[in-house]
């Protein structure tokens, strides 16, 4: 009963600044960021990290930029609009894409997600500071403590054992967290171009990015081993949690802000769960169903709005 509470009080939070269709996308992204980690994880079985970036990168700059001149939009010609394009790109999907990569050759997916889980806590730290309606409480502290406490009971203590192992990889991961809370700052601070527009700028720029750091590595696409799944799980990655989910980012955060907007990190392991028990027959343990109820409370405390008068 408890937990139909919170679930419900969490709707009705959202509501509150978002709309029905804003919920639905928020899901969908958290569905999306969730899935890019099984991807990942059997795309870099074929592909040097740097080849797997330029080429979803790719795919989803060839994909937005479709959609942009079907809708007969133009990219801006104004430097000040591509240096937003540049940061965004850059610090939002080219770099944490190649750190979590290189991080998933070594690193545990458990352990990942629990790195990863930093993203909100920089993230409404960093809001509390820069923006003068995003104010740091004890309420919100205590959600993110719950929600961190959440993700380590989802993917188990036992995760935290290998922490420091590889260092180097899971300090790539841990940075991938970091840029992704600084991009969100960034984008509700200054980008105001339309959503369309912005995904398909950013994803250019760190398309091209990747392209030429492919080059300059010496990496070599012709001598990769291609495997159907492993070129399915980049072509997916493409189309979906790199198109699609930078289309509904840059739709999401100025309507929700930073410090609601960064939850969905929190959500992304439930989600990367759920997806290994549908797609790899992993089991869903008693554990992760207490921690799926740790994460929407943290989520509940971090988003719901202060009552007046208390």
């Amino acid at each position: 009963m408890y937990a139909t509470n919170i679930v419900a009080g969490w709707s009705e939070v959202l509501k509150e600044k978002a709309s029905p269709a804003d919920i639905i996308l928020w899901i969908v992204l958290a569905a999306l960021w969730s899935s890019s980690y099984t991807a990942i994880k059997v795309g870099v079985q074929s592909f040097d990290p740097v080849i797997l970036v330029a080429g979803r990168l790719s795919i989803g700059a060839f994909v937005l930029y479709a959609i942009l001149k079907m809708n007969r939009m133009p990219l801006s010609r104004q430097p000040e609009d591509w240096k937003h394009y540049a940061v965004s790109g850059l610090m939002g999907s080219a770099i944490p894409f190649l750190l979590i990569s290189y991080g998933e050759q070594t690193v545990d997916s458990a352990l990942a997600s629990i790195l990863m889980g930093i993203a909100p806590v920089t993230t409404v730290f960093m809001a509390s500071i820069v923006f003068a309606d995003e104010h740091l409480t004890r309420r919100i502290v205590l959600g993110l403590v719950c929600g961190v406490a959440g993700i380590i009971l989802l993917v188990g203590p036992g995760a935290l054992t290998d922490l420091g192992g590889d260092l180097p990889a899971q300090l790539s991961i841990l940075a991938a967290a970091l840029c992704y809370g600084v991009t969100t700052i960034y984008v509700r601070r200054f980008v105001k171009r339309p959503p369309l527009e912005m995904a398909t700028g950013s994803t250019i720029v760190a398309a091209g990015a990747m392209i030429g750091m492919m080059v300059l590595s010496g990496a070599n696409p012709t001598d990769i081993e291609l495997t159907a799944t492993a070129v399915g799980a980049v072509i997916y990655l493409g189309l979906f949690s790199t198109a699609l989910a930078t289309l509904i980012y840059f739709q999401l955060v100025p309507r929700l802000g930073a410090t609601r907007m960064s939850q969905v990190n929190f959500a992304v392991p439930v989600g990367g769960a759920l997806i290994g028990a549908t797609v790899l027959s992993e089991t869903i343990m008693t554990h992760q169903l207490a921690a799926l109820g740790a994460i929407l409370i943290a989520i509940f405390l971090v988003t719901r709005k202060p009552r007046r008068g208390g």
